[in-house]
């Protein structure tokens, strides 16, 4: 009776919209034949989990425990925007990054309408805290597993549906700091279970084996020269408006490589200043000119092998600098004095000119290229924090796998 009354409302609100009644009509079949494989994986005990992503780069985090728990015959639903939404582009990246990593299975990826819509879950899985994520009531268990290893800012990977979670797989002791800061200095009463996991995407910095010359052949690279890798974060305060023209001509000045890999955030919604700054970035990265000129987009995929052929790494404040660090890549640090205008420092403070290389401008950038690709420069011996950042290097995955299977029976 309860789930019929939540199709009545899916369908009166359906019939306000054209796109989401079609929506509906389009999908609702899966979802119906959906609920039928529910019942039968409850009986055959396996493990029924919901995942909400909303970028690719959620996938990715998520990816070593998902491949897990399909080894395990696992049920998995994806939930995402649909090509009906101004976020279309992100429903068929998320599909083809989820039919190349589970070429044997068939997931479903639904839009997010239909979170209410089965009849149960064991495991509702996010990768994000955003204002606008709603849990579904009925998962017996709601894990976040955060898209980073610690929060760029202060509280930027943080918000009240903290509380809607029922558990936090943590990746390390900084993270904790920060959301505990976080949960304290915003009233958050009800903190779910945490537990000290680590990060999953990060196994494969230690676990893939990666032939070099192979992967910058495969993208057009000529493999005897030295690779730059440029990350930058996602605001418009970043480095990408300020930076984005002298980054395009170094592969020129310096004969190297480069890889640019931008936040998939930008990708969303081409049109939308919020998003993209209004700039189409796919097709921008397309131009043959720049593929002429050795640069390369890595539109939507991971990142770890290409941090593993990186020689010299270059970002501004996001996350991946942490991967460039646990593989002691040089990492140059771009200032981004706005930026930290408007927000405040994580709990590691001001560590760019610990772990990297901060630079005030373009003069300062190339010469410190240079001086890297001669290796005629200071070399920093930064401290070590590897297990401060992360718990259960190299296996997290599984930490994170044995975490589910004690949820599942308890």
């Amino acid at each position: 009776m309860e789930k019929s009354l939540k199709i009545s409302k899916l369908i009166h609100k359906s019939l306000k919209s054209p796109k989401k009644f079609l929506l509906f009509i389009m999908e609702f079949p899966k979802v119906f034949i959906l609920n039928f494989s529910i019942k039968k994986a409850r009986r055959d005990k396996r493990i029924v989990v919901l995942v909400e992503l909303r970028t690719t780069n959620e996938f990715f985090f998520l990816e070593p425990v998902l491949e897990i728990l399909y080894k395990n015959n696992a049920l998995i639903i994806f939930i995402s925007h649909s090509k009906f939404t101004e976020q279309s582009q992100l429903y068929y990246f998320l599909c083809a990054l989820i039919k190349s990593a589970f070429k044997n299975k068939k997931p479903q990826l639904l839009n997010l309408l239909w979170r209410n819509s089965f009849s149960h879950l064991d495991f509702y899985v996010n990768a994000t805290l955003s204002y606008d994520v709603k849990v579904p009531a009925n998962a017996k268990h709601k894990i976040h597993f955060p898209h980073v290893i610690t929060s760029k800012t202060k509280y930027d990977v943080f918000s009240s549906v903290i509380e809607d979670m029922t558990d936090i797989f943590i990746p390390g002791k900084f993270y904790e700091k920060d959301l505990l800061t976080y949960c304290k200095n915003n009233n958050i009463k009800k903190i779910p279970a945490l537990h000290n996991v680590g990060s999953p995407k990060s196994d494969y910095l230690f676990n893939k084996k990666i032939n070099k010359k192979e992967l910058l052949e495969k993208i057009g690279f000529d493999p005897d020269l030295k690779t730059i890798f440029y990350a930058p974060t996602w605001n418009q305060e970043a480095s990408t408006p300020i930076w984005l023209e002298d980054i395009l001509a170094i592969p020129e000045k310096h004969k190297v490589n480069l890889i640019i890999k931008m936040h998939p955030g930008v990708y969303t919604n081409p049109k939308s200043k919020r998003f993209s700054g209004g700039i189409d970035w796919k097709t921008f990265f397309e131009a043959s000119h720049l593929r002429e000129k050795r640069i390369y987009n890595a539109l939507n995929e991971d990142s770890a092998e290409y941090v593993m052929v990186t020689d010299i790494a270059i970002t501004d404040i996001s996350t991946i600098w942490i991967e460039f660090y646990l593989l002691r890549k040089d990492i140059i640090f771009l200032d981004i004095p706005e930026f930290f205008q408007k927000y405040e420092k994580n709990s590691l403070g001001e560590f760019r000119n610990t772990y990297g290389y901060l630079v005030k401008d373009a003069n300062e950038m190339n010469n410190l290229i240079q001086n890297m690709l001669n290796s005629s420069f200071d070399k920093k011996n930064p401290p070590t924090i590897d297990n401060e950042l992360i718990y259960n290097k190299a296996k997290a995955a599984k930490v994170a796998f044995d975490a589910i299977k004690k949820l599942y029976v308890s």
